[in-house]
């Protein structure tokens, strides 16, 4: 029986260090651009320190807008005067992934214009307001009280994680890896901001475009 048991323990060490090898600092930071932690793991046994380290990269930080100043245009769209923004007055509430939100953008019709488009991040947070306050629609969000939300959804930006890939809101740190495939999203509902896979089906739009 010895012999058949050290065969069968040879066998058993022989795919873990092939498996080991591939798993370099490259191959662990592309990986996590499309996967989550656990997920490489798998796939990886001795990837933890190097997940640490591919961290440590590209922490580029969100660069903000000015403090707006809106006008209600009485026609379901709103004015920032400050930063030449025209903001849809409301979200619009099916369930979008980030392409199929940018598509529904491109060919929406506000106020019977056209020409609109999804938010940047630094775009979209310029809505969020300083409390949480009644808005038009009688219930209380972190919005500006001049749009018409509920009780605050979550919406999707133009904004990747390949582009911001730190963000901190009033209430944490966050940090994306997830390079294009990651985008982020204002949920008004708690004042915060966060990030998801773009293929996600399950987020909202607002709209915007440039003002004349």
């Amino acid at each position: 029986m010895r012999i058949p048991f050290f065969i069968l323990a040879i066998l058993v060490a022989l795919p873990t260090s092939p498996l080991l090898a591939k798993c370099s600092k490259e191959k662990v930071c592309t990986m996590l651009k499309t996967m989550g932690h656990f997920d490489i793991l798998n796939e990886c046994p001795a990837a933890g320190p190097l997940l640490a380290e591919c961290k440590k990269v590209s922490e580029n930080t969100l660069i903000e807008l000015p403090a707006p100043n809106f006008v209600e245009n009485e026609n379901g769209t709103i004015t920032d005067t400050v930063n030449n923004l025209i903001w849809a007055k409301k979200g619009f509430l099916e369930k979008f992934s980030l392409k199929m939100a940018s598509e529904f953008a491109m060919g929406a019709d506000v106020d019977g214009s056209s020409g609109w488009r999804l938010p940047t991040l630094p775009e979209l947070k310029t809505l969020m307001y300083k409390e949480r306050v009644k808005n038009v629609s009688g219930q209380k969000s972190w919005i500006h009280p001049l749009f018409d939300d509920g009780r605050g959804h979550y919406y999707w930006t133009t904004t990747t994680c390949e582009e911001v890939s730190v963000i901190t809101d009033r209430y944490q740190r966050k940090l994306c890896q997830q390079g294009d495939q990651g985008a982020w999203l204002v949920h008004f509902n708690i004042g915060a901001v966060f990030w998801h896979h773009v293929t996600a089906e399950k987020y909202h739009a607002w709209l915007v475009k440039d003002g004349k």
